[in-house]
C-alpha cells in the first residue's frame, strides 16, 4: 500500500471514532449498542493500521487497546442478544 492509502485509512479511522463519539453525545447511539462499538472498532483499526505503518508506537498501543475494548463490547452485545433470543423460544409440547 502507498503512504497516501495508509493516510486515508488513518483519516477514515479518525472519522469513524469521532462520529461514534458525537452520535453518542447527541444520544443517537447507546454506549452499549452494537453500532457504537462497531464504529469504534472499525475506526480504531484504521488508526492502528496508520500507526503501524508510520511506526508510531504510543498511538499503535492506544488504538490497539481501543479496538480490543470495542470488540469486547461487540461480543458482549452479541452474547446478550443470543441469551435474549434463547429466552423467547417457544418450547415444543411433545
Amino acid at each position: 500500500m502507498t503512504e497516501s492509502t495508509i493516510t486515508i485509512i488513518g483519516w477514515l479511522g479518525f472519522i469513524f471514532c469521532t462520529v461514534a463519539y458525537l452520535l453518542l453525545n447527541l444520544k443517537l447511539l447507546r454506549f452499549d449498542g452494537v453500532l457504537y462499538q462497531l464504529l469504534n472498532a472499525i475506526g480504531g483499526l484504521g488508526l492502528v493500521v496508520s500507526a503501524f505503518y508510520f511506526a508510531d508506537a504510543p498511538n499503535l498501543a492506544a488504538n490497539g487497546m481501543w479496538v480490543l475494548i470495542a470488540l469486547f463490547g461487540v461480543l458482549r452485545y452479541a452474547r446478550r442478544v443470543s441469551v435474549s433470543r434463547r429466552g423467547h423460544r417457544v418450547s415444543d409440547p411433545q
